[in-house]
């Protein structure tokens, strides 16, 4: 009996040691499972890159057969570094339930330069298609507009004023407020952007108002004490502070709740977001169009990032 109670004891012992292990990783787990799952980073769903194509219809014929129709096998087999389709469940978390999980609720936020004024537009449709071999959702379509807040740096860490073009030595003419770039400026076209940086002068991002030569532009808004040398990035981006949609009713029924999709921090500067349910899908994609730099009041090189909400 003594022996049996010795073993007995010993078994309780391990048991309880067992269960307060047990508990302590349970504990650890459920504290960071938020964290692992709800991260508020920014994920890139889109780099930057011009428009797919001149229209939404010029990249998914759904109307049609072939490479462009809206069938899963015909979605774009180009990465999110080109522009093509992003996994949503990728994200989700690293357990095997998780990991299964596509969909739920995300925010947008798009980025892009400002190639020829303030405000420059481009448009876009979000669309998306099912586990393996469902049919294109066109989940929703609309607008954006560039504001006035620099994208310093993109949340993927790259440099968002490297610029399409720079130089860090261009002459600065305190009489006339020229930039001297020496055949850096072949693009460069009144409204566009400049992030000019210096000694002796205000800093800032300015519009360029007058292009001399193909060597040298005038931002008449700059101020110095003299001559002197400066660092000159053009096209800087800029995030989107106005999303309009055109139809809302793409991705929800009539009069369906409001909480499937919509816009917030409209305006005024902020950076606007889009936030969609995107539950029941596993790929997404943002077409971009409208987004030629050559032309009008269109804005180039789109970006469009994600984060669950």
């Amino acid at each position: 009996m003594k022996m049996v109670s010795k073993y007995g004891k010993v078994a309780l012992a391990l048991l309880a040691l067992i269960i307060v292990a047990t508990v302590c990783i349970l504990a650890a787990i459920s504290k960071a499972e938020p964290v692992d799952r709800y991260s508020s980073g920014w994920r890139l769903i889109r780099a930057k890159n011009s428009e797919d194509g001149a229209s939404f219809s010029a990249v998914y014929d759904l109307t049609g057969v072939g490479t462009t129709a809206g069938n899963f096998a015909s979605k774009d087999s180009s990465s999110v570094a080109d522009g093509g389709p992003y996994q949503i469940r990728s994200a989700v978390g690293s357990s095997f339930s998780e990991y299964y999980s596509p969909g739920q609720k995300w925010m947008f936020a798009f980025c892009g330069e400002a190639f020829n004024a303030a405000d420059d537009t481009f448009s876009f449709n979000l669309v998306g298609w099912s586990r393996s071999n469902g049919m294109l959702q066109n989940i929703c379509e609309g607008s954006c507009t560039l504001g006035s807040q620099a994208v310093v740096t993109y949340p993927n860490g790259d440099d968002a004023l490297g610029a399409t073009i720079s130089s860090v030595a261009a002459v600065y003419t305190h009489a006339d407020t020229t930039f001297t770039m020496t055949n850096l400026l072949d693009d460069a076209a009144v409204g566009m952007y400049a992030r000019v940086t210096g000694s002796g002068f205000t800093n800032g991002i300015l519009p360029i108002t007058t292009v001399t030569s193909n060597d040298s532009f005038i931002c008449s808004s700059i101020s110095s004490t003299g001559n002197c040398t400066a660092t000159v990035q053009i096209n800087p981006a800029f995030w989107v502070d106005t999303i309009t949609l055109d139809e809302t009713t793409k991705w929800q029924a009539s009069g369906a709740d409001p909480n499937t999709m919509y816009v917030i921090n409209n305006a005024d500067n902020e950076c606007a977001n889009l936030v969609v349910d995107l539950t029941g899908l596993e790929w997404i994609q943002f077409v971009i169009y409208d987004a030629d730099a050559e032309t009008g009041e269109e804005a180039g090189n789109i970006s469009v990032y994600g984060r669950r909400y």
